[in-house]
């Protein structure tokens, strides 16, 4: 399996979800969102690289990413001292206190719409726009789908972008949900295989 560095990889991830509905939601000024979305992937890039499954498609160097958290004990936060910066720390930074919450809340009623455990859950999935269109998403994606399927998991994921409904669709996984996450928040699919 390739490899990719945090930094790569938030690269690649803050570049692909620069337009997605729930980047733009978050972090509504164009001139913030590509620094504040790398910043966020970041963390999750340095957790999942840490202790989770990550596909990488590579060129000449890496420019498609997939992240995937799996049941275990790695799925869990570890417990002992918070290591900082922590996501809820950044969103409050980048969006004030209030608004932080009002995200967080949102997002944490994703929770409820996810299969019964044990399941394997596609966190971000992200091509690089400048190698777009050549099949890096699907690739990516059924290779985790493989794995969830020879290791007996459903596999899950939530996306805020409806362009993305019909690829899932294409590759094996069915809207279970539909839901607005906030009055002014984007609609939620949250798609699973079987």
């Amino acid at each position: 399996m390739a490899e990719i560095s945090v930094a790569r990889a938030r690269t690649v991830l803050a570049r692909s979800f620069f337009d997605d509905p729930l980047m733009v939601w978050f972090f509504p000024d164009p001139d913030v969102r590509p620094h504040a979305c790398a910043a966020m992937f970041g963390l999750f890039a340095e957790h999942y690289l840490a202790d989770g499954r990550v596909d990488v498609a590579t060129r000449s160097e890496p420019v498609g990413v997939a992240m995937w958290r799996w049941p275990g004990p790695d799925a869990a936060p570890p417990d002992g001292p918070e290591e900082l910066p922590s996501i809820g720390g950044l969103m409050t930074g980048f969006m004030g206190a209030a608004r932080a919450r009002e995200v967080g809340v949102a997002m944490a009623s994703l929770d409820a719409l996810r299969p019964p455990e044990p399941y394997a859950y596609l966190h971000l999935l992200a091509v690089d726009p400048d190698a777009c269109r050549q099949g890096l998403g699907g690739e990516l994606l059924d290779r985790g789908l493989a794995a969830a399927r020879d290791a007996g998991l459903v596999a899950c994921l939530d996306t805020m972008n409806p362009a993305n409904v019909p690829f899932y669709e294409a590759h094996g996984m069915s809207v279970r949900h539909e839901v607005q996450l906030a009055p002014d928040g984007p609609t939620s699919w949250a798609m699973a295989t079987g």
